[in-house]
């Protein structure tokens, strides 16, 4: 019995040191700080690939955990003018329902080096895009909610 119970609290002690302590180390970049241009500024190039434009963010999530930056935007022209998406190749999808303009536009970028790296990004998801890589990358849920 006593080497049960001794079994099962080492394991949840691994379980425990597994999992961030994220509540504390969560790091709102302010707007107008160098922090959040250079996170942005890393971001904006695919981005307006893929929308064929420059592209300005409206931010509803940025957040930065360790070396770890996350961000829920949504996406406009310079100036505040709409993006057309017929006029994209995302045209078939929205016009489908499987895609959603208004929504959430995800992105996910790692340090290396002191350099901000596009990992993983996802324009008008219309289902929670990050889980996935919270979960393969082993990030805290707090790093992707406001």
């Amino acid at each position: 019995m006593r080497a049960i119970l001794c079994l099962t609290l080492c394991l949840l002690g691994a379980v425990a040191m597994t999992e961030p302590a994220a509540s504390q180390q969560i790091v709102k970049p302010e707007r107008g700080s160098a922090l959040r241009a250079e996170i942005l500024d890393a971001a904006r190039p695919v981005f307006e690939r893929e929308t064929g434009g420059p592209v300005e963010f409206v931010i509803t999530t940025l957040n930065v955990f360790d070396t770890w930056a996350y961000g829920n935007v949504r996406l406009q022209r310079p100036g505040g003018g709409a993006i057309d998406w017929r006029r994209t190749k995302f045209a078939e999808d929205d016009a489908q329902g499987m895609f959603d303009p208004a929504g959430n536009l995800f992105l996910l970028r790692r340090s290396d080096a002191g350099e901000w790296m596009l990992v993983e990004y996802a324009l008008g998801p219309t289902d929670v895009a990050w889980d996935w890589w919270r979960q393969q990358l082993n990030l805290p849920e707090a790093l992707f909610t406001n």
